[in-house]
C-alpha cells in the first residue's frame, strides 16, 4: 500500500474554531483521527493541518466548510499514485481536481482540470502561479515540472507539496523534518546476549537464509556511496558523508551537479542520500531517488548498482514496464544473481497480470535448480504451478 496523506488549509480562518472543529470529528472513533496526532502550523494567511497516519481524510471539507466560517481545501495523495483536492465554502462545493483522472472507472475522478481563477481568488494569488498545477496529467508524464524552482514533476504525487508552496501554505513549515538525533560518544557498550537470546538469534537467522538475499545497491551500499564521492575530489562532501550529515551533502551535492551536469557520480551519492534521509518527514524521498538514478543511468547505462536501486523503487504501476526492462538487463550484465532478477521480474509480469509469462520465467529458474526461496515458491504456489 501506497501513501494516503490529507491536508486540510483553511485560508483566513481561526486556528482555535479550526482545531475545535476537527476535533468533533475526531470523537467519532470511525474516523480514526488523533488530535495529538496531528500537525499543525498557522500561516499568514490562515491555518493549516495534516492528519495523523491512518486517519480516513477524505469526507470532512464539506461539514467543516459549515462550522469554520471560511473556505476549506483538502489537498490528499491518495496511494501514492495521484494528487488532488477540494474545495469548499459553507457546505458547498466550489471546486475539485484530481491530477490522475479516471483513476477508478470512466469519470472518476472526472477529467478535468481545476479552476484556476477561482482557487486564486480564495488564496489571493495570481491564476497563472497555479494554472500549470491544474491540467490533469497525460498518459506518459514527462519528467518535468510545471514551473521553474519546483521540487516535483510532473507525475510525482508530491506535486502537491509544490501546489501548496505557490498558494502560500509551505508544506515543510507544516511537516518539517525531524532533528538529527544528538551524538553519544561516551554511550556504554550493550551488555552481552545471554544464551537463550543467542539460540534465538541464530534460529532467525536460519529462517532468514531461506528468504531472497538483498543485493546491495547505490542506494543501500556505503561503501560504494564512498567511492563514488571519493572521485568527485571534494573533501567537504566526502567529510559531510562519513558525518552521516546527509541534508548539508544534499545540499552541497546539488552545487556539485550544477557545475558538471554530465558527471553521474553526484546523482549517486545523492540517491544514497535521499535513502538515508527517507522517514525524516512526511514527504516521501522516493521520488527524489527515482530522478537522480534515472539521470545516472542516462550517463552510466550499464550501472548495475544504479539499476539494482531503481528496481527497488516500487511506486506505482504505471513504472512497472521500466522496472521489467531494467530487470531484463540486469539478467544480462548480473548473470551471477541472474535468477534473483528473474523472479522478480516474474512478479512485475504477475502484477500486470501477464501470468504466462511469469509462468515461464519461474519455469526457467526451476529448471536450473540453482535457487529456492519463500519468493519463488509463493509465486509459483499463487501461479499453481504443478507440484505447487
Amino acid at each position: 500500500m501506497g501513501l494516503f496523506l490529507y491536508v486540510y488549509l483553511f485560508p483566513g480562518g481561526r486556528e482555535e474554531t479550526c482545531r475545535a472543529a476537527l476535533g468533533r470529528k475526531a470523537e467519532n472513533p470511525d474516523h480514526q483521527i488523533w488530535p495529538d496526532k496531528c500537525q499543525w502550523h498557522m500561516y499568514p494567511k490562515g491555518p493549516a493541518v495534516q492528519l495523523n497516519d491512518g486517519a480516513v481524510g477524505l469526507d470532512y471539507a464539506e461539514p467543516l466548510s459549515r462550522v469554520v466560517n471560511c473556505p476549506v481545501l483538502l489537498a490528499y495523495i491518495y496511494d501514492d499514485d495521484y494528487w488532488g483536492y477540494e474545495l469548499w465554502q459553507k457546505g458547498k462545493e466550489l471546486d475539485q481536481f484530481a491530477s490522475l483522472p479516471n483513476y477508478f472507472d470512466e469519470g472518476s475522478p472526472p477529467d478535468k482540470p481545476g479552476d484556476a481563477e477561482l482557487v486564486a481568488r480564495v488564496f489571493g494569488v495570481e491564476p497563472e502561479r497555479i494554472g500549470r498545477y491544474l491540467t490533469p496529467w497525460p498518459e506518459e508524464a514527462a519528467e518535468e515540472c510545471a514551473y521553474e524552482g519546483d521540487e516535483f514533476t510532473v507525475g510525482d504525487s508530491w506535486q502537491m507539496a509544490d501546489f501548496l508552496d505557490a498558494l502560500g501554505f509551505n508544506y515543510d513549515k507544516l511537516c518539517p523534518p525531524e532533528p538529527a538525533p544528538e551524538k553519544e560518544p561516551n554511550r556504554p557498550s550493550p551488555a552481552r546476549p545471554g544464551p537463550m537470546e543467542v539460540l534465538s538469534l541464530a534460529w532467525s537467522q536460519m529462517r532468514r537464509a531461506a528468504d531472497t538475499p538483498v543485493l546491495p545497491s547505490a542506494l543501500t551500499d556505503r561503501p560504494y556511496a564512498l567511492k563514488r564521492a571519493e572521485g568527485l575530489g571534494r573533501a567537504d562532501l566526502l567529510r559531510l558523508l562519513g558525518n552521516g550529515e546527509y541534508q548539508d551533502l544534499a545540499a552541497g551535492l546539488a552545487e556539485a551537479i550544477q557545475t558538471t551536469p554530465e558527471e553521474p557520480a553526484p546523482y549517486l551519492v545523492r540517491a544514497f542520500c535521499w535513502k538515508m534521509l527517507e522517514g525524516v518527514s512526511a514527504r516521501s524521498r522516493t521520488p527524489d531517488m527515482l530522478r537522480d538514478l534515472t539521470r545516472a543511468l542516462e550517463l552510466e547505462p550499464d550501472n548495475v548498482m544504479a539499476l539494482r536501486g531503481r528496481t527497488s523503487l516500487t511506486t506505482t504501476s504505471r513504472r512497472y514496464p521500466q522496472q521489467l526492462q531494467d530487470l531484463t538487463r540486469l539478467m544480462e550484465l548480473d548473470r551471477e544473481n541472474r535468477d534473483l532478477y528473474q523472479v522478480s521480474r516474474a512478479y512485475f509480469l504477475h502484477w500486470l497480470k501477464d501470468d504466462e509469462a511469469a509462468r515461464a520465467d519461474l519455469n526457467e529458474v526451476l529448471e536450473r535448480g540453482e535457487l529456492w526461496t519463500v519468493d519463488l515458491g509463493c509465486l509459483c504456489k499463487e501461479l499453481k504451478l504443478p507440484d505447487f
